[in-house]
């Protein structure tokens, strides 16, 4: 899928009922555990930071499209299906792969500015 329809496909599913978009922390890191994550808490807390537990997330406008609970930048990883990135597991996969298999948090914003830190569990790192 092409990234406007991708874009306009996001618009349309945007506007489908919001119970259905939104995954909580605990949820968040129940994905993280599938995906492989090796600290499943701190994956979860970068993703909620990040997106807030929206599936379809739209972020970094003016750099290139971000989408999904780990908001996964489309310019800097056009190797991922824009429209699949709203999809929970595929955009945690997604994760997994940028963060170099959970050890390399620095492309996100929400890690390097330390805003994960309040979804982590009482006496994480």
């Amino acid at each position: 899928m092409k990234t406007d329809e991708a874009f306009v496909f996001l618009l349309l599913l945007a506007f489908s009922a919001p119970q259905r978009r939104m995954l909580s922390l605990g949820q968040i890191r129940a994905l993280a555990v599938q995906a492989g994550f090796p600290n499943p808490d701190l994956a979860a807390a970068v993703a909620f930071a990040e997106s807030g537990g929206n599936i379809i997330a739209l972020g970094d406008i003016l750099r290139g499209h971000s989408y999904g609970l780990w908001q996964i930048n489309s310019r800097a990883h056009p190797e991922y299906d824009v429209a699949q990135l709203v999809v929970p597991l595929y955009n945690a996969r997604a994760a997994y792969a940028v963060s170099k298999s959970g050890t390399d948090w620095t492309p996100w914003t929400m890690f390097n500015n330390g805003g994960y830190r309040k979804y982590m569990p009482p006496g994480s790192a």
